[in-house]
């Protein structure tokens, strides 16, 4: 693929439904040059993805926070809209649980927590600023730095708080029951996904499992869910709370802000007086992943930006329903489900 004079394209990083993830280099003068992911529609011809690409990258502008991935530019390269974000130095959670699994090392509470907070800044911040809900809070859209910071990424099917759909969007693990039930999301519909990720960094096993996707469904609306003691005894009663409260399948009893929810995060993690910084996250994440080294320019890099694609299951077709309903019933969850949303253990 030829590169346009600004912006130099160096590898594929991966592909999903809506689109292309590259690896690439944004080019300055006297030889500048500084690291970028470049995201592009996959299908530049369908008005309707188009239409959902531009609105994730005008979301995408108006924020700026520690907490979230940034944008850099919406741009045309080679005749291909664009979306230039900032190429994150780090790991998904999904690669986080899935290295505590192989090394068979339990999770720490104060840390599992200590992310759920930072993850609950950002949502703050983004329904303050734009009033919009993520909609796919999920391991896959969690990162942390080397430095320890945690960042929320991928904004590709927000939407306005409160709005209804014509269809399911989200991981169907991680969907609140009003988003599958009533097709209908708000801030609190993220708080719900988040405790499903504070569950999984608690216990090291996904809160709802299932065959294929229309079990996982069912489970959710049904709230059939394992109690989180069963699976790790040694979870302190105050974040067993949050983590409840959280799970709310009414999402009036949930927390009724990411504001809230945080604040009960950081009443338990420093109300002693000390409490884990992002320090204490790069210095646990040095340890857990020693081997780790830095990639060298040009090299591929699949943990750096993960590529993230919702499940969207149109519902405004009765028969089209009606088709996906059958051949999801009789597929396994892993070819139904995005790669980056498969189970984190073996």
């Amino acid at each position: 693929m030829a590169s346009s004079d600004k912006y130099r394209i160096i590898n594929e990083l991966g592909a999903g439904g809506m689109g292309k993830v590259y690896r690439g280099l944004l080019i300055g003068k006297e030889s500048f040059e500084r690291p970028i992911v470049i995201k592009q529609v996959r299908r530049g011809q369908d008005p309707g993805q188009v239409r959902m690409f531009v609105e994730e990258a005008r979301r995408y502008a108006v924020l700026d926070h520690e907490n979230i991935g940034r944008i850099f530019d919406f741009e045309e390269i080679d005749g291909q809209l664009c979306i230039i974000l900032e190429l994150i130095d780090g790991w998904s959670l999904v690669d986080y649980l899935q290295r505590h699994a192989e090394l068979g090392r339990s999770y720490d509470p104060e840390l599992s927590v200590f992310i759920t907070s930072r993850v609950c800044r950002a949502l703050q911040y983004v329904f303050e600023k734009a009033r919009i809900v993520h909609r796919d809070v999920s391991p896959g859209n969690i990162m942390v730095t080397r430095e320890g910071t945690v960042k929320l990424i991928d904004f590709g099917i927000a939407a306005a708080a409160g709005s209804r759909e014509h269809g399911l969007a989200g991981k169907p693990a991680y969907m609140a029951p009003e988003m599958i039930v009533e097709m209908r999301a708000d801030h609190r519909s993220d708080l719900f996904g988040l405790g499903a990720v504070l569950f999984e960094l608690l216990t090291g096993e996904r809160l709802f499992r299932g065959r294929n996707t229309t079990q996982i469904l069912e489970r959710v609306v049904a709230g059939a869910m394992t109690p989180a003691r069963d699976l790790n005894p040694d979870i302190p009663d105050s974040v067993l709370e949050i983590l409840n409260r959280a799970l709310e399948r009414d999402a009036t009893a949930r927390f009724q802000s990411a504001a809230e929810m945080g604040e009960a995060c950081e009443h338990f993690l420093y109300d002693k007086g000390y409490g884990p910084t992002n320090l204490t996250l790069k210095q646990y994440l040095a340890g857990l992943m020693p081997d780790a080294e830095r990639p060298e320019a040009g090299a591929s890099l699949p943990t750096l930006f993960p590529v993230i694609h919702a499940t969207m299951i149109p519902l405004d077709d009765p028969d089209a329903t009606r088709a996906h309903d059958r051949s999801a019933a009789t597929r396994p969850v892993d070819e139904t489900l995005r790669a980056d949303d498969r189970e984190p253990r073996s």
